[in-house]
């Protein structure tokens, strides 16, 4: 498509090509037509910065011409041109989204002016527009700390799907900030202004999670005193975040397919079906087409959370986030802590970057909190991390035969067992230090098949 400066549209040809020459002289590339007809047939072949039009004009007026200007997505301004009779229609072409108008007879100075202003905040919004593309959100948003290349094209997408209701799927191992990302789509979503509500479906027991999810009335179940609004409700025109929906029953499952198809649910011993208008996104540290396949999770549901699909990569395979992220740990740890670490070491940096992190991120911040709170200099040293940093990691390695998938899960074995031991097997503060969920320490003592010896030699007093 061509390019160039201003089209005239005016069906008084003594104007038209008085307004073009004078224009012409002034250095501009102009177009002109006698009738809006024409006019819409140049601005499908030519593209106009400005277009200066009469309002009253046979066929189609002024105000039609800027109704098919504006349909058709073209950018082009508009500068009306119209007699004192007619002010009305000028001020109602301003409020459809014409630049300025200029009355009759024309002043050739102003017009010139309100031409060059008006270009020239065109090639400003332009300016602004192509800086914007270079920004990205993420950059100006301190929450997120994102520097690997994959977390990036992670939200190059996120930024794709935020605007609209599709339902989200977020996936990736415990301590990956699931949480983190939720409430980003949130924030940077049209429902930003309305309320984020999360809940970890884990958590509960069957019939609390239905209680918490869609409310109950008085008298549903023992101890219902009154009744009691649901997260849905209380995330009217917001969003839901659900963590955890592979741990909700399959009577849940039904009643949340309910909610995605109908937009309606009943609170638990109600009749009453109420609306809901929330946006959905869920998140799981198990892979659903698992559960799916052992009848565990329902496979409508699974198609119908899983609209948009994130999976968010462990902290091991982006490398590139660690060391940003330890430079926002120390930053505010020392402002938790009073303390003035001013960084970390390369040869402390290295041990960081060696070691696979079970827990991901949220390990990574219990080990930079720690060492900030430990650290006795301006920097974290190596002798300032724990133990099962500071190991060779090769040490680990007892055959060469081992595949890779196979010498992690060895790893991983051995680090939960020490820290097990070394915190008299008490789940709770081992799965703290590791900086993961109870629930996950338990499915990883199950999967590596590691049992409590006390349970061998248990005694009551």
């Amino acid at each position: 498509m061509r390019k160039k400066d201003i089209l005239v549209v005016d069906d008084d040809e003594l104007v038209c090509n008085s307004l073009r020459e004078m224009l012409g002289i002034e250095g501009y590339e102009v177009d002109s037509t006698l009738d809006g007809m024409d006019a819409l047939q140049k601005l499908r072949e030519t593209k106009y910065s400005l277009i200066l039009s009469d309002i009253r004009m046979p066929s189609i007026d002024g105000i039609e011409l800027l109704k098919e200007v504006r349909g058709n997505s073209v950018d082009s301004l508009l500068i009306f041109i119209t007699g004192h009779g007619h002010i009305d229609g000028a001020v109602e072409a301003i409020k459809l989204g014409a630049y300025d108008y200029i009355t009759k007879p024309i002043d050739d100075l102003r017009l010139k002016l309100t031409i060059k202003r008006a270009l020239e905040q065109k090639q400003l919004l332009a300016s602004i527009r192509s800086l914007k593309k270079k920004i990205r959100p993420w950059e100006l948003d301190e929450r997120i700390i994102i520097k690997d290349r994959k977390m990036t094209e992670l939200l190059d997408i996120i930024h794709m799907v935020s605007d609209t209701m599709a339902t989200i799927l977020i996936t990736g191992e415990s301590g990956t900030g699931k949480s983190i990302l939720a409430k980003y789509i949130h924030r940077h979503s049209m429902r930003s202004d309305g309320p984020y509500v999360e809940l970890s479906c884990g958590t509960l027991a069957e019939t609390l999670l239905e209680s918490e999810l869609f409310g109950h009335v008085r008298g549903a179940f023992t101890n219902a005193m009154r009744d009691k609004k649901g997260k849905f409700e209380e995330a009217g025109g917001g969003t839901i975040f659900l963590d955890d929906i592979n741990c909700a029953s399959l009577n849940c499952q039904i009643k949340l397919l309910r909610v995605l198809q109908e937009k309606i649910f009943e609170r638990v011993g109600g009749n009453e079906s109420i609306p809901t208008d929330v946006r959905i996104i869920t998140a799981t540290n198990t892979p659903l087409t698992e559960e799916v396949e052992k009848k565990r999770f329902r496979e409508d549901l699974y198609h119908r959370i899983n609209v948009v699909s994130l999976f968010i990569p462990p902290l091991r395979e982006r490398l590139g986030d660690i060391e940003p992220l330890i430079e926002y740990f120390i930053k505010r740890f020392n402002e938790a802590h009073n303390k003035k670490v001013r960084g970390i070491s390369k040869s402390a940096l290295q041990l960081c970057y060696n070691f696979q992190w079970p827990g991901n991120v949220r390990q990574l911040e219990n080990v930079i909190e720690r060492s900030v709170i430990l650290a006795q200099g301006d920097f974290i040293i190596p002798e300032g991390l724990p133990e099962e940093l500071r190991q060779d990691p090769m040490r680990s390695v007892e055959s060469e035969d081992l595949t890779l998938a196979v010498a992690v899960a060895e790893a991983e074995k051995r680090i939960l067992f020490r820290c097990l031991k070394q915190n008299n097997w008490n789940r709770q503060t081992t799965a703290q230090m590791l900086g993961i969920s109870r629930t996950t320490l338990f499915n990883k003592m199950r999967q590596h098949q590691i049992e409590d010896p006390r349970k061998n030699n248990e005694t009551y007093n």
